[in-house]
């Protein structure tokens, strides 16, 4: 989704990406990582995992009342989640998705291991339903710019080996690393796609939670994979953290590289260096011209460590999230650059291929070099710059502060990038507040000369920090006031205002009255004094499944609410509680890592989700303490 210039993911269990399993609710779709529980779990007749193969069965699905074939779920699935965005992001401004089917941008981006067949499965149904301005582009000719444009010139290879997973499968692609042409077949490797280390670190976990190991394992297999996945993809030596379980509770476990068998990757590396090298040598190429390239589950250091133990050592490269940003940022790029019209979007296809105007499959280059990517001396740069802007903002020095601001926006305008639109707008908008500030204290002071003031030994500075915390959180509280407001529940929104007001006043800070009286007024939020009396008195006494969700057991209390209403309204939020509160736990232990390797996109996407958490414990009152001190924490990286 096109947002300040950057892709904004919108996930509806959180996290930056989601299984791709759906589960069919009356005239409901949910993806992602709830569907796949549902469905490994048989938790739902209409919950479906492994989509590709279970789209074969001659079987249906109930959807809005009757029966539909599976070989319909993604279409439906799909077109159902995009529409969800046009009603959740855009409140419906834009319309929804049955009158946007002519014009609305619909590229499909596939992953490496999906075959042509598997590609024309997904969007060949929106060719037949109307969609007009789409198009599906290959992995490889995003991907290969991004990483080879990271690598020294003189370093360059010729070939691009890119590594991925195909369920057990090991799956090698041979590209040209300047033409992003095909140069062979690729190669299969069977029962080479998974790392044996975790099924064993798995045992090792659920082996070391003695006090909860008693129960099935089959409820927390994600979770204990999840927990593995952390521990075998970071660089620590041991791991000693909590995991929240399905139930909600907190289990402490302890695992260590020691404990973890190693044998097994000298056979694996025996048999895809065979298969690797018999390839190449067939083809008139060596070791010396390749880069091996690792994309999805298979960029893990255990297939790092198979290239790199080789008799003669590959160089491998992982494909994490910085590269996959840099590939969206790039793909919006050139999509913006078409103004919106993918159909069209690349024109040098090859003219020997037949081309369809409405679904274009794009084999041939791409014209990267219209995106420039900064390189690590321009990066070096903006941050030299931002920080000697932040610097003059600290001595209050504004004017300097605008000088280097319109330095640094001109020369990123002359040079092309995009990378820091967001991050000049909000920096923007920072300045513009403290200078509105500063002129509001001027005038205040102006007023009130006569009154006498004690002198401090040292001035005061405008307190930056703080005024963006409360702008932030005040931006944030109001949204949900709002939210309050718009589901009919206007008694807890007037309330909910009339305490952020005071405590707003209470610490002397008017900057936003003109906006609170703008939502009273749009949402008939005024101050009702009597109103209010009567409807306190009225307190409903709690049942015991809502002093269960106020003490945090969420598990127990969706048990109780179901046992009493069935899969009510409140039996589904603590499921919603539930996986929030299991992302706040995974954000708890992983915050160790973002600090040390100080990766600002797992910490913008660690704080959205913390917002996101915190809103839905505010929804249901729960207290937000513990969640608002770990936001701050990620702020302080």
């Amino acid at each position: 989704m096109d947002g300040d210039n950057r892709f904004v993911d919108f996930m509806q269990d959180g996290g930056g990406e989601m299984p791709f399993a759906i589960e069919c609710v009356g005239n409901e779709f949910v993806i992602g990582k709830s569907a796949l529980e549902s469905a490994t779990q048989k938790l739902a007749p209409n919950a479906f995992a492994n989509i590709f193969d279970t789209c074969k069965e001659m079987r249906t699905f109930r959807f809005a009342g009757r029966d539909e074939q599976l070989n319909k779920l993604p279409f439906y699935a799909i077109k159902h989640y995009i529409n969800k965005i046009l009603q959740n992001c855009f409140y419906g401004v834009v319309g929804n998705i049955d009158s946007n089917v002519s014009k609305l941008p619909l590229v499909f981006l596939f992953a490496p291991e999906l075959d042509t067949d598997k590609k024309l499965f997904i969007s060949s149904p929106f060719e037949k339903g109307g969609f007009q301005n789409m198009c599906s582009i290959s992995y490889h000719q995003l991907l290969l710019p991004v990483v080879m444009g990271t690598i020294p010139e003189k370093q360059r290879a010729k070939v691009a080996i890119m590594v991925s997973v195909d369920k057990n499968d090991l799956l090698l692609q041979f590209y040209d690393a300047e033409t992003k042409e095909s140069l062979m077949d690729s190669i299969r490797i069977e029962g080479q796609g998974s790392d044996p280390r975790l099924k064993q670190a798995k045992d090792l976990i659920w082996a070391g939670l003695y006090s909860y190991n008693y129960q099935p394992r089959e409820p927390e297999e994600d979770i204990l994979r999840e927990a593995a996945l952390r521990f075998l993809n970071s660089n620590v030596r041991m791991v000693n953290e909590e995991l929240c379980m399905s139930d909600g509770s907190m289990q402490d476990y302890c695992l260590s590289r020691d404990d973890l068998d190693m044998s097994a990757i000298g056979e694996a590396t025996r048999l895809v260096s065979h298969h690797l090298n018999e390839a190449l040598n067939h083809n008139g190429l060596n070791v010396s011209q390749c880069q091996v390239i690792l994309v999805g589950k298979a960029a893990t250091d255990y297939f790092e460590n198979i290239f790199g133990q080789m008799p003669l050592a590959y160089p491998a490269k992982k494909v994490t999230d910085k590269e996959k940003n840099l590939m969206l940022d790039r793909l919006l790029g050139l999509v913006r650059k078409a103004d919106y019209q993918v159909s069209n979007l690349f024109a040098s296809t090859p003219k020997d291929i037949p081309v369809d105007s409405k679904a274009t499959t794009v084999d041939s280059e791409l014209p990267v070099e219209d995106v420039p990517v900064p390189t690590s001396a321009d990066k070096r740069k903006v941050r030299v710059m931002k920080a000697d802007i932040n610097a003059k903002l600290r001595v209050d020095d504004m004017k300097g502060a605008y000088a280097v601001y319109d330095q640094l926006k001109g020369w990123i305008a002359q040079k092309g990038f995009i990378e820091w639109d967001e991050e000049l707008s909000r920096l923007a908008e920072t300045m513009g507040g403290l200078k509105r500030n500063e002129k509001k204290t001027s005038e205040r002071k102006e007023k009130i000369t006569s009154v006498p003031q004690s002198v401090s030994d040292s001035p005061k500075k405008v307190p930056v920090v703080d005024m963006k915390k409360i702008r932030r959180e005040f931006h944030r509280e109001t949204a949900d006031i709002k939210a309050l407001a718009r589901t009919g529940r206007k008694d807890d929104a007037r309330i909910a205002l009339d305490k952020l007001e005071a405590r707003l006043h209470r610490d002397d800070i008017h900057e936003f009255d003109t906006a609170l009286a703008d939502i009273r007024k749009e949402y008939c939020l005024e101050k009702d004094v009597a109103k209010r009396k009567e409807v306190e008195p009225v307190k409903k006494k709690m049942s015991e499944a809502e002093k269960l969700l106020q003490k945090g057991l969420f598990a127990e209390a969706k048990r109780k609410f179901a046992s009493e209403e069935g899969n009510s309204e409140m039996a589904q939020a603590c499921s919603k509680l539930i996986r929030a509160k299991r992302n706040i736990a995974s954000y708890v232990s992983g915050i160790d890592s973002v600090r040390r390797s100080r990766n600002m996109t797992s910490k913008q996407n660690a704080i959205r989700e913390l917002e996101n958490g915190m809103a839905l414990y505010r929804q249901y009152g729960l207290s937000t303490l513990e969640i608002e001190q770990l936001i701050e924490q990620y702020q302080t990286i």
